[in-house]
């Protein structure tokens, strides 16, 4: 679980590092990295609990989608390299279900960090791991954009 006081940096990041843990848990059970039927049924509980902190749901699903294709960029990477590399394989690790577990959590504290800061753009953050660079710019994709000010239910009139 994060900790409460975590920056929106240190959470993408905590979530980018967790994508390592369930692109591992998925290679060893020979499951594929694109789960569609989980995504929607994510980004329909993000837009609930996005109405619930004040914030608008099309940018909370739309956060939460750069989040998903952030991650699936990691997973993708490590899966290439897992099958040019057998060597390279992963061991034993958590099972995907207790990841998805920790990935539900830090969602609500993203949340949480987001319904906290205001409109103005963010600033992708330097990250010296050269395999999350890429997927840390996918993860800001939202953030780096004028946003709707907390409050901003996103429903019109």
């Amino acid at each position: 679980m994060p900790e409460p006081a975590a920056s929106l940096p240190e959470l993408v990041l905590r979530r980018l590092a967790i994508s390592e843990q369930v692109a591992a848990a998925k290679f060893r059970a020979g499951r594929p990295v694109d789960d569609p039927v989980r995504e929607q049924r994510e980004l329909a509980r993000v837009r609930v609990l996005a109405r619930e902190r004040g914030l608008d749901p099309g940018f909370a699903a739309g956060f939460l989608s750069d989040q998903i294709a952030a991650s699936k960029q990691v997973q993708h990477r490590l899966f290439a390299h897992w099958t040019a590399r057998p060597g390279d394989r992963p061991g034993g690790g958590p099972d995907l279900s207790v990841l998805r577990a920790e990935l539900d959590g830090l969602t609500v504290a993203l949340l949480d960090r987001l319904a906290a800061t205001g409109p103005e753009p963010l600033a992708v953050p330097e990250t010296p791991d050269e395999l999350k660079q890429e997927p840390l710019r996918t993860a800001y994709r939202t953030l780096t954009r004028q946003r709707p000010a907390p409050g901003a239910s996103g429903n019109g009139p």
